[in-house]
Order: C-alpha cells, then sequence, then structure tokens
C-alpha cells in the first residue's frame, strides 16, 4: 500500500494560500486500485480522522470539514468516494450515489483506516448522511480498529450482532425533523449500552436532514446554527476520545 503526491504544483500554492496543513489532493493505492482522497492536518499528529463524504461528493462543506479537523491538529484523510467528481443537486447526487459499488468503496475504506493506521496511533471515522451506512459498516468491520466512530445525521441503526463488533465510543448527531432520526438515536444508544458500549446522541430541534450542508434542498433547510452546534459537540467529543 502506498500514498503519492499528485497535483504537486497546485498543492503547494495551496499549502502557501491558505495554510501548511490544508487539505490537499493525494492519491491512496492498495490492490491494484487508486481512490482520491483529501489529505490535511500535521504530518507528526498523534490521532487521524478519516472523513467519508454525503452524496454530494467532495463539496465546499467536505473541504471545510478536512480544513477544520486539521486545523485542530489531528490528520485528516477525506476520501472521494466519486474518483473526481461531484454534485450540487439532489439529481446529480442520485446518480453519483447510485453508481457506487458498495465492494469497491468498502474496500477503499478499509485501505484508508490501514493507512492512517500506518503513521497514527488512533483513528476515528467521521461520515455524513449518505456515508454513514459505509462507515457504520467500517466500524463493525474494523473494530478495535476504529478508535471513535461520528455520525452526522446518517443512518446509525445497527443489530445487536454488529453492536457487539463496535467497541469504539459513537458520537451520533441528528435533526429532529429528520423522519425517524430521533429514534435512531435513542435505539443506538439503548443497544450500545446493552452491549456495555458508549454512545452519546443529540438531537437539533427544528433542524432537517443535513442540516449543515448547504447544497440540500437547495439551501433551503440549511441551519448554520445547529451546524456549528454539531460542530462544537464534535470537537468535545474528539477531545475526549481520541487522544492527540
Amino acid at each position: 500500500m502506498r500514498i503519492r503526491n499528485i497535483l504537486a504544483g497546485i498543492a503547494c500554492l495551496m499549502a502557501s494560500a491558505v495554510g501548511a496543513h490544508a487539505a490537499t489532493p493525494q492519491v491512496l493505492s492498495h490492490d491494484g486500485h487508486e481512490v482520491d482522497v483529501f489529505i490535511a492536518g500535521p504530518v507528526d499528529a498523534n490521532a487521524a480522522i478519516l472523513l467519508v463524504h454525503d452524496w454530494f461528493g467532495p463539496s465546499a462543506f467536505y473541504e471545510e470539514a478536512a480544513n477544520r479537523l486539521g486545523a485542530l491538529g489531528y490528520r485528516v484523510m477525506a476520501v472521494d468516494l466519486y474518483s473526481g467528481a461531484s454534485g450540487t443537486t439532489h439529481a446529480e447526487a442520485w446518480a453519483l450515489m447510485q453508481a457506487l459499488d458498495g465492494d469497491t468503496v468498502n474496500a477503499d475504506l478499509d485501505a484508508a483506516l490501514a493507512a492512517l493506521h500506518e503513521t497514527q496511533d488512533s483513528v476515528a471515522v467521521m461520515a455524513f448522511s449518505m456515508g454513514v451506512d459505509y462507515a457504520r459498516n467500517l466500524a463493525v468491520r474494523a473494530g478495535g480498529d476504529v478508535d471513535a466512530f461520528i455520525a452526522w445525521y446518517g443512518d446509525t441503526s445497527l443489530s445487536a450482532d454488529d453492536a457487539a463488533m463496535v467497541t469504539a465510543p459513537v458520537l451520533g448527531v441528528y435533526g429532529s425533523l429528520d423522519g425517524p432520526a430521533a429514534e435512531q438515536a435513542a435505539a443506538l444508544s439503548q443497544i450500545l449500552d446493552a452491549n456495555s458500549g458508549a454512545a452519546e446522541t443529540y438531537v437539533y430541534p427544528g433542524a432537517h436532514h443535513a442540516f449543515a450542508q448547504p447544497l440540500f434542498n437547495a439551501g433551503e433547510t440549511y441551519d448554520p446554527a445547529a451546524a456549528e452546534a454539531a460542530w462544537a459537540v464534535t470537537e468535545n467529543f474528539l477531545s475526549r476520545r481520541l487522544a492527540n
């Protein structure tokens, strides 16, 4: 497995313009396959965060999330499951999501987690919306190799058997107007508690699905106050649960 830099000139310009630890594009190679990633944060960080995007793909929100976490001192790898494509409308995002191959996504995330563990002591997995499905399954597959799991407004449902495989503390962030989100939050806490796991869940009143993503619903349900509150609890969770 190896990570090689691409677009080095562009990366250098980005780094000088927006900070030494801003997200830069790279390629993760594994098993004869390549997946695009963005790397942010200091090389010598003790802890890392693997990010998985929503159905829009690599958006401004996603890059800002990587940079924000990198600025906190974490080494961040934000995977691009769409191979350079992205959407700005629901129709575009739906088409991109439907074209994904689940086995390929799983292999890419497994490789990304392993790559981070080569240089960082502990690794958290954080995902948004669509990405939560894949990240949740990664946490089940990886067991103790995931040191913390953060899910923003995605499907966090777990069977009792799967919950028993998740040894990491879990943070769930939901909007109260996101269908069964409140029920999912309660169920997640109950099932992890039954399996001696740790779960923290936050449901924001009046917030919809993907309330932190300005592209969702053409911005009509974007809630910057709820988004900033979610970031506050996320950063606090990481500071307590992930050694850095």
